[in-house]
Parts: structure tokens; sequence; C-alpha cells
């Protein structure tokens, strides 16, 4: 099993409460349509190809995401939105087309049992700004991560 951080928006768009409430996580850019329809043209976007090529094939079912969000970018501590397994294959959503007013294209999901804590998990260093991506077993976002979906899935 395998620990990925994972954002669902970039400040300006927060879809936190579409992946918490839909038991869903997303990600974009969706245009191309399915990513095994399509992987050639997902391959030539380069970096956001990728991050999708990452989510439809490296992500499995039983991993664990971390939902996480910056909460002070000079001392680099990010906040713990929710823990999740994930319960699902990949799968494209038409319906997660434009889901806000920045007409976000966010088709790429996976269904995910999420945790929500009570107060708030705050971790120094170990995130990073990126959408999605795989964090090792001495991360401290990961470490944090474990013990949190532990605390709430025995809670």
């Amino acid at each position: 099993m395998n620990y990925w951080q994972i954002s669902a928006g970039d400040g300006d768009t927060n879809l936190v409460d579409i992946f918490i409430k839909l038991n869903v996580a997303l990600i974009g850019p969706g245009a191309e349509g399915d990513y095994f329809d399509n992987k050639n043209e997902y391959e030539k976007m380069g970096r956001d190809g990728d991050l999708v090529k990452v989510f439809a094939e490296e992500v499995q079912i039983g991993d664990r995401f971390i939902l996480k969000h910056i909460k002070n970018p000079n001392t680099q501590t990010w906040k713990i939105l929710a823990v999740g397994e994930v319960i699902s294959p990949y799968r494209f959503e038409p319906i997660f087309d434009k889901v806000d007013s920045y007409s976000w294209d966010v088709q790429h999901c996976r269904r995910v049992k999420w945790y929500v804590p009570k107060d708030e998990v705050l971790v120094d260093k170990g995130g990073a700004p990126i959408r999605i991506q795989k964090l090792g077993e001495n991360n401290p976002m990961r470490k944090r991560g474990e013990e949190l979906f532990n605390e709430l899935i025995q809670g």
C-alpha cells in the first residue's frame, strides 16, 4: 500500500467539499477524455499529462490519500484536511467537467472513503504544491497521515 498526497484546489479553487461529500478524488486536466483511451494525447502534455498518468496507472485500490492544503507557505506548514482509502479503479467521469467558476476539468476520478479529523492537523514540511505525489516512508506528511488514518478508523 502506498501513501499519496493530493490537493483539491489551488487556493483560488477549492474542491474539498466535492471530494469529501461525494467520496471521490479528482484530478485534471480531462479535456482529452479518458486517460486509457487517449494516452498519446496525455503524453504530449508534459507535466499535466504525467500527473494524470500517475493517478490513472500508479494509484491502486487500497492505497491511501492524504488530502492536504498549504497553511503557511513561509514555514512550509501543511494542513491535513482528510485521509482516505482508494476503493475503486480509475474512472473518467464527464460530470466533473467545468466544476467551478474557473471551469476546471477534473474528470479523472477514483472513489475514496474519506475520514475527516475533528481538530486541525498540521504538519511541518513533507508537503508539496504538486496535485498528486507519492510519499516516501520517512516523509513527515506520510507519517502523520498514517497516524491520523489509524486514529480515525478506530475512533
